[in-house]
């Protein structure tokens, strides 16, 4: 398998430069770069990761999640060339061909990560990056993630994009397991549908409309999931 390593900042240049190359149609193929020594040298700790398809973001995460845990360090979600090395490695799930063949891919933000040291970027960009994004979930949430990270690799979900524009909720670990609770088909491995329809009573931008009354009163950081759903009113009972 090969082994974990970083873009330098000549690689993220390079990497750049790729997916510009690629949204005008003049390159599909992985470059050859992602192991030039010139461009991305080795993690310390000889990690490995093999090329594979994820069924999902979460199953993604959780790969990611075992493939790096002895990378002991707490700032490893600001390390822009470890990620951006890895969306390069994966750039098959996150920038997959279409029916015609060409990759469409998104903003260099989902794959080459901003950090909170970039001042050029808008903060939310931290967190859309595709691989650092759902790692960082489930590694707050763990099994909980679920709910968040059922989509593709190359998708956003309306989970993430409806909770994450407010921080407090998106890393409140009772909340996120109280919509993992009420959403999450555990037996269809998806969220139940639904469950973003905005005229379903007890859907989910409802669910957090509700919580930001309720957070006038109680204390969500410090609740429990089973504390948070049993302040829901009724309307959320045929979700349970």
């Amino acid at each position: 398998m090969p082994v974990v390593r970083t873009l330098n900042q000549k690689g993220i240049e390079h990497f750049r430069q790729f997916l510009q190359l690629i949204r005008r149609g003049e390159a599909v193929k992985s470059p050859a770069f992602t192991f030039d020594d010139t461009c991305a040298l080795p993690v310390n700790g000889n990690l490995h990761v093999e090329p594979k398809a994820f069924g999902s973001k979460y199953e993604m995460a959780f790969y990611l999640h075992e493939a790096l845990g002895r990378i002991d360090r707490p700032d490893i979600l600001e390390d822009a060339g470890l990620w951006s090395w890895l969306a390069l490695f994966y750039i098959d799930e996150l920038s997959p061909e279409d029916s015609e063949g060409r990759r469409r891919p998104r903003e260099d933000y989902h794959y080459v990560l901003v950090t909170s040291s970039d001042d050029h970027s808008p903060g939310w960009a931290r967190t859309r990056h595709l691989l650092a994004g759902p790692y960082s979930l489930f590694r707050r949430h763990g099994r909980s993630a679920r709910v968040l990270l059922s989509g593709k690799p190359h998708e956003h979900g309306k989970f993430v994009y409806d909770l994450a524009w407010r921080s407090d909720l998106i890393s409140n670990r009772g909340l996120v397991e109280a919509v993992e609770r009420l959403y999450f088909d555990s037996k269809a491995g998806r969220p139940k549908r639904g469950a973003t329809t905005d005229s379903n009573p007890g859907n989910l931008r409802r669910f957090i409309a509700v919580l930001q009354q309720l957070d006038f009163n109680y204390d969500l950081q410090g609740m429990t999931a089973k504390q948070i759903l049993e302040l829901l009113p009724s309307e959320f009972d045929r979700w349970q």
